[in-house]
């Protein structure tokens, strides 16, 4: 028999849905002890099915030790003390067998034991689950008191034709569900759990994300192509769209052509961001066309739900056509300390102090990479205007919009091209996909925003948790480590900001985020010797022992750095050695070895030092008897430790 676990709610938020169906998904599979389980969501549900579920609880057997046999028997008749053990274990006589221990002979009990069905362990912890669900918002909304991201409705849980009984709040399961909220009326009852796919497609109801996504794609590409274009696909916005329906529709609309005088980013804005529309870009000419597709979750009648579009976009557009010109009236440069009224962070100033302290930065880190004077003057040129845009109309009205409307109104105000990229790539990468700038005018100042912001609101207290991050911090250091990695930039932090303990912990931190895919371990032990405030180094460090990890030869460096490590007293320090103590030929040869390799530190040549290690530790007695002997044998020990810990502390790596 199948098995179905349908919540139906009130229309959930898009952006929740993944969320939700991946959470429960984890915990039902772990209940239900199956990792096939299928999941449907929409709007309005969230269902799980599993085929050909069998609800059969574990049986294990159990071993309980009763009284010793000299208490149970008294002249070969049970005591009280074995009478009262046989009715605890509800046992008879004859079930008790012997069981030889330590401390002599006891009685005991063997019995097979069938431990809850995994629908009975379900039931129990049902509503906890569907309570412990990490939206980042949840709601009440009866006598309960349950919370859940919107009021849930109903639950169907069906296993074949038996209803399972859950419960959550005050709602009980069913064997009811519901179909498409206008293209279908009243509740819908399912036989079985097998029935329940046929119902819902009858009832207008696409369950299957992919199928709904694949089928909105399809009708897209239809509607653009007989308008002469291809569909504008703004990151995720189709993926959102599948999650804001249950049986889509798409309606095509217009707008004015006066409307393309405005930057391509701010249609795509208003029309994607705002709307959730699709812009259509011309097939022969790379330019918006002045149509839009919207997907719907309800039939369009007699043109109202296009009328309806038509006029929001319309009035949307018309606010960004005034919006646009009546920004470019206001040069850039006469907003700048008008940003001493805009709030950066209560407890870190305004963004003016933040434009004053990113162009001292900016122009430190030029410095140190030694650019050229031309190139250094654009900088603080970008850096002067890097916030004049947050007090034009535009960013105001959709901030999304910052950094892009500062690069279109600096170039056409007639600002260097660089400078005008540099407003806008400043906020690159923003996320793991991104590019980051190219030029050095950007980058610089991509670079000393992003250091600012972290170092500054750190200072404030803002700083990030497992599940926090508002002031996106993390996405800030991200981006200093991807420019930095990029672009091959040996800055060191503590030459550039003034470093707190906070920083240097935040930055290991995030450092171990951004190397991950190459090991914690390996991580780990370039940050135990390296400082997080030299990135490249340690980046490359990672990246060098990663790619050799597996390889022989790096097993007999790791194995190398664990004998010298083990016979080091803790906390030995002493590392010079005096050759004049140097008696043996196996340690003369390693103190040879050593200097060619200090001369010329390479990870690469590091396994060299193995064979005169392996002769040293085979012929030479290091604990020596004779005080200076010992102490310069060990010293030489020291100078191999530390050799290798030019690149890491290899005893981390496992």
């Amino acid at each position: 028999m199948d098995l179905l676990i349908e919540i139906g709610t009130e229309e959930l938020p898009a952006r929740v849905i993944p969320l939700a169906v991946e959470y429960l998904r984890e915990r039902f599979s772990v209940l239900l002890k199956r990792d096939d389980l299928i999941t449907y969501a929409t709007p309005r549900r969230l269902a799980f099915y599993l085929k050909d579920f069998k609800n059969e609880g574990e049986e294990r057997e159990e071993l309980i030790v009763g009284p010793p046999l000299s208490v149970a028997y008294q002249d070969g008749k049970p005591t009280k003390a074995l009478l009262a053990f046989l009715d605890r274990v509800k046992a008879r006589e004859e079930d008790l067998i012997h069981l030889q221990k330590d401390r002599g002979t006891y009685v005991a009990v063997r019995r097979i034991v069938k431990e809850e069905s995994p629908l009975e362990l379900l039931s129990k912890s049902f509503e906890e689950i569907l309570l412990s669900v990490p939206f980042p918002k949840s709601m009440r909304w009866d006598s309960s008191g349950v919370r859940f991201s919107r009021p849930v409705r109903w639950i169907c849980a069906l296993w074949g034709d038996q209803i399972v009984p859950l419960t959550f709040g005050n709602i009980k399961a069913d064997r009811k569900t519901k179909g498409h909220r206008f293209l279908s009326s009243g509740w819908i009852e399912l036989g079985s759990a097998e029935e329940y796919l046929q119902k819902l497609t009858d009832a207008y109801v696409i369950p299957q994300f992919n199928e709904r996504l694949g089928l909105i794609l399809s009708m897209l590409k239809e509607e653009a192509y007989r308008l002469g274009g291809v569909p504008e696909y703004p990151e995720g916005l189709q993926e959102e769209v599948a999650n804001l329906v249950e049986f889509p529709f798409v309606v095509v609309g217009s707008f004015e052509d006066k409307y393309l005088e405005l930057p391509e980013k701010v249609i795509i804005t208003v029309l994607a961001h705002h709307q959730r529309f699709f812009c259509v870009r011309s097939q022969e000419e790379d330019r918006l066309l002045p149509f839009f597709l919207a997907v719907s979750n309800n039939a369009p009648k007699n043109g109202e739900i296009v009328e309806g579009y038509r006029k929001v976009v319309k009035a949307r557009l018309e606010d960004a056509l005034f919006f646009y010109k009546e920004d470019l009236k206001r040069p850039l440069d006469q907003l700048v300390e008008q940003l001493s009224g805009v709030v950066f962070h209560p407890r870190a100033g305004s963004m003016w102090d933040k434009t004053i302290r990113v162009m001292e930065l900016s122009q430190k880190i030029a410095g140190t990479l030694n650019l050229e004077e031309g190139i250094k003057e654009k900088i603080k040129r970008a850096a002067y205007l890097s916030k004049a845009d947050l007090l034009t109309h535009m960013v105001r009205e959709m901030d999304e919009l910052q950094g892009y409307m500062g690069y279109v109104y600096a170039k056409a105000q007639g600002e260097d091209e660089e400078v005008a990229r540099a407003l806008y790539e400043q906020y690159l990468p923003a996320r793991a996909h991104d590019p980051v700038p190219l030029s050095p005018v950007s980058y610089v100042l991509s670079l000393a925003d992003k250091l600012d912001t972290i170092k500054t609101l750190l200072e404030a207290g803002e700083v990030p948790t497992g599940s926090s991050d508002p002031y996106g911090l993390k996405r800030a250091a991200f981006g200093v480590l991807a420019i930095i990695d990029a672009h091959q930039l040996d800055l060191h932090i503590d030459d550039l900001v003034e470093v707190s303990p906070k920083l240097e912990e935040f930055l290991r931190n995030r450092l171990e985020a951004y190397l991950e895919p190459y090991g914690q371990d390996v991580v780990r032990a370039v940050l135990s010797v390296h400082s997080p405030l030299r990135p490249l180094e340690v980046i490359k460090l990672v990246r060098s022992i990663a790619n050799i990890r597996e390889e022989e030869r790096f097993k007999d460096v790791v194995e190398v750095y664990r004998r010298v490590v083990r016979i080091l007293p803790k906390g030995w320090l002493e590392d010079k050695v005096k050759e004049t103590l140097l008696r043996e030929e196996a340690e003369k040869r390693l103190y040879e070895k050593l200097l060619q390799l200090e001369e010329s530190p390479s990870l690469s040549d590091l396994w060299k030092i193995k064979p005169v290690v392996d002769e040293f530790f085979d012929s030479v007695l290091v604990m020596d008897k004779d005080e200076a002997i010992r102490t310069n044998r060990l010293a030489l020990l020291m100078r191999v430790r530390k050799l290798m810990e030019r690149f890491a502390n290899f005893d981390l790596i496992t």
